[in-house]
């Protein structure tokens, strides 16, 4: 009993140790850590997005290194907007990521983040996808998405979510329709969206 109650006690010390290192950081500092960016690193794998043919970014890439053809603005009304002192949001309409298909349309937009130092940590877009994914026309939509993201499984349209876990990072693909896809009678044409997201993990992979 006594064995067990000094584990839980040095336990619990040692979890409020690394509370109170986190709360002892500085706000800049404290919200990197909570994004698992570690300024320290060299981020080596590039994510699977692409910008014509090649991968838009790897992490810890400083916002100047981008290709200086893509289109990019800052973002007041991003993720990060309370704390624009020391990290700047931005959006890319770029038309790259947009494309007429036989049934319609999709339109994409990229947001990513960087730090006081121009170093992106966050990255994340949404496909809008004014188009019916059924038959011929579904692979046509598919075939334009791999040309953005070439990780994509080929059975993607069927599984609708994919994890890819890469030693720093895991990126996250959601496909799903919108609430009133394809109801006709009242005048709502096909729309899906794809979601994609950058989550950095610790070093243990968590």
């Amino acid at each position: 009993m006594k064995t067990q109650l000094l584990i839980i006690c040095i336990a619990t010390i040692s979890c409020n140790q690394q509370n109170s290192k986190t709360e002892k950081l500085p706000q800049f500092d404290s919200i990197l850590y909570s994004e698992n960016f570690d300024t320290s690193k060299l981020y080596s794998e590039p994510c699977c997005l692409q910008y014509k043919g090649k991968p838009l970014l790897t992490i810890g890439q400083n916002i100047n290194q981008l290709d200086t053809s893509l289109s990019f603005r800052y973002d007041p009304n991003g993720r990060f907007e309370k704390h624009s002192k020391t990290i700047t949001d931005y959006l890319s309409l770029d038309d790259f990521y947009s494309a007429k298909v036989s049934t319609g349309s999709i339109d994409g937009i990229i947001f990513f983040s960087a730090d006081k130092k121009g170093r992106i940590f966050s990255l994340s877009c949404c496909w809008t996808l004014n188009a019916d994914l059924v038959d011929t026309s579904g692979m046509e939509i598919i075939n334009i998405l791999k040309q953005f993201f070439p990780c994509l499984p080929n059975d993607f349209k069927g599984k609708k979510e994919f994890d890819l876990t890469h030693k720093d990072f895991i990126e996250k693909f959601t496909l799903y329709p919108s609430q009133h896809s394809a109801d006709y009678d009242n005048n709502y044409l096909p729309h899906w969206s794809l979601d994609y997201s950058v989550r950095l993990t610790k070093k243990n992979g968590m």
